[in-house]
């Protein structure tokens, strides 16, 4: 901007450009010696600061895009971390979780098919023989099922004394006992308040240990008894456990032994199995769809002779 100043020696008025405060020459009418008003530097120091103000600008103008460039690149390097938990937690947390509850669920119900075979042992000692599938009236129907008879073997004689064998199983007296299951017959998917049934099923047929309506003995068990299969559990919603009608019959066209390890599969089908079964010695194991079917139909007999001892040490034990 122009400075604005008088002669001292001629008073005559003048106008210079602000560049030339401080600077001494001859004056322009009396050409005698004057000094222009003003300080260079603080002349100096505007023009700087007019630099200085249009550089700070352009820095904060750098700080503010750079500090944008860091926000979105933090952003994003989140959301990824965020998407692969996700990807994690679905296609490997939740299975495994789902795994370690169905092998709970599996476990738990090989303790219960150990127990019942226990019990169908002492039942044997006891008697003599192993019940049979059912018990049937004068006319062959079926009246009464082995799960009934073996309740003394299981604690639960109030039950025994209760059912009323002089008539059928789904009597309005005896329908009064079904309501009170054992929680040994309780299928550990079931938690159905107050349900009866059960998916704990005999292993029926001709040559097996439950040969329907016959009892057999022990003596008639020619092949290894750790071989042998007496119960094992049913896919689907079960059955009345006082049911007499209710096992797995190999000798029917859908005893085919197919396995399912799917826990929470929701077929009907009851000709499929869970993968979880009991021999007569007592062990229990849980196999999977892998397993040979012939291997299974080998060991539903109980006098086959089949040399099944390796692929039986290969079947996995909890």
């Amino acid at each position: 901007m122009p400075i604005s100043f008088d002669c001292p020696h001629c008073g005559t008025h003048m106008k210079v450009l602000d560049r030339y405060a401080g600077q001494t020459g001859p004056c322009a009418v009396c050409a005698k010696t004057i000094t222009i008003p003003g300080d260079p530097m603080a002349t100096a120091d505007m023009g700087h600061s007019r630099v200085g103000t249009r550089r700070s600008a352009e820095d904060n103008s750098g700080v503010a895009l750079g500090t944008l460039i860091g926000i979105l690149g933090g952003s994003i390097a989140c959301f990824s971390v965020i998407f692969l938990a996700m990807v994690l937690i679905f296609r490997v947390a939740i299975p495994a979780a789902n795994q370690m509850r169905t092998d709970s669920l599996n476990r738990a119900s090989l303790a219960k098919i150990e127990r019942i075979v226990q019990a169908l042992n002492a039942y044997h000692d006891q008697h003599g023989s192993y019940p049979p599938a059912y018990f049937t009236d004068d006319k062959g129907k079926p009246t009464h099922s082995w799960r009934v008879m073996i309740l003394p073997q299981l604690d639960r004689n109030d039950l025994y004394q209760q059912y009323n064998f002089d008539e059928p199983w789904n009597s309005p007296a005896n329908v009064e006992v079904t309501t009170r299951m054992p929680d040994v017959y309780r299928s550990e998917i079931d938690n159905s308040p107050g349900s009866t049934s059960t998916n704990f099923a005999a292993v029926v047929g001709k040559r097996t240990m439950f040969p329907h309506e016959k009892s057999t003995t022990r003596s008639q068990a020619i092949d290894d008894h750790d071989t042998i299969l007496m119960v094992v559990e049913i896919h689907g919603l079960g059955f009345d456990w006082t049911d007499p009608a209710e096992n797995y019959d190999v000798d029917s066209p859908q005893g085919t032994m197919v396995i399912d390890n799917n826990r929470y599969s929701t077929t009907g089908n009851k000709s499929m199995l869970t993968g979880n079964m009991g021999v007569m010695s007592e062990d229990t194991y849980h196999v999977d769809e892998n397993t040979s079917i012939t291997l299974l139909q080998s060991m539903a007999t109980r006098s086959g002779s089949e040399d099944i001892g390796y692929e039986m040490d290969l079947l996995e034990q909890p």
